[in-house]
């Protein structure tokens, strides 16, 4: 059982307001959940956040689950559950809820362009999962408390009017879900965060700092800015303006002592 004196040990380990208010929550949830025997579950995690959450469970050896749609999804949901429930697919579609948004205009829509019209609706990001841009639609997952709200309520995304509709969670919107990672191999002379994205992308260390000292650089979910942040195989780096990517393995050293290194892309 969560108690009080184990609740105060764990969030005196983390300093940032945010870590504590959502970490807070989760295990007030856990505490819900031993006491009454009630299914109790979290909101959209991002990588960072469920790498801490689950870290914190397994310590406390809680039994939990994760909804990530056969691990399609990198923002999951981590659920409690009682043994007397049986647990399948048809359960968490009880929580969780898909929806299409179609434009029939020319005009590319990017995933900041969807970003913007949903959260423009006053939601909250952590009740918003995944969003998916194919070629002139988004699939959006969503808490299915706010999927009523999102289906009657959107209509537009960057003054372009569109079509929103529930649709089935199944094998075939899995493979919508379908990502293209596009392997690459590039000569870095470190995997600190600066050294990586100039190459990659193509910018000097100084727009590579300032860009990151803005806010711009996103590591597995959270933002950071320093420049000296080391990377390390299996990180997802975002870069705002410039796309993202997932750092692979080093390869091997050059005779000058560089790091052949392997980028997987996102197309």
């Amino acid at each position: 059982m969560i108690t009080r004196e184990i609740k105060v040990k764990i969030l005196e380990r983390y300093n940032e307001k945010d870590e504590k208010m959502y970490i807070s929550n989760i295990l007030d949830k856990v505490y819900r959940f031993e006491k009454t025997n009630k299914i109790e579950f979290t909101n959209f995690l991002n990588l960072n956040e469920f790498s801490k959450i689950t870290s914190i469970l397994n310590e406390l050896k809680v039994k939990y689950f994760v909804y990530s749609l056969n691990n399609k999804l990198s923002k999951k949901v981590i659920f409690f559950v009682p043994d007397y429930i049986v647990l399948d697919e048809s359960f968490f579609k009880n929580y969780i809820s898909a929806i299409k948004i179609t434009s029939s205009n020319k005009d590319k829509l990017y995933h900041k362009d969807y970003m913007g019209a949903i959260f423009s609706l006053g939601l909250k990001h952590e009740v918003i999962g995944d969003i998916y841009v194919k070629d002139n639609f988004a699939i959006l997952f969503c808490l299915r408390d706010v999927k009523d709200y999102i289906l009657t309520n959107l209509f537009k995304v960057k003054r372009q009017e569109v079509n929103v509709e529930e649709i089935k969670i199944d094998e075939n919107l899995e493979s919508m879900l379908e990502i293209n990672l596009v392997k690459y191999e590039y000569i870095v002379s470190s995997l600190r965060a600066d050294a990586v994205i100039s190459v990659v992308y193509g910018l000097s260390r100084n727009q590579v700092k300032e860009k990151i000292l803005s806010g711009d650089l996103y590591i597995n979910d959270k933002q950071e800015y320093f420049s000296s942040t080391m990377l390390k195989e299996g990180d997802i780096v975002s870069f705002r303006k410039c796309g993202k990517l997932k750092i692979g393995e080093k390869l091997r050293k050059t005779r000058s002592d560089r790091i052949v290194l392997e980028v997987y892309k996102y197309s």
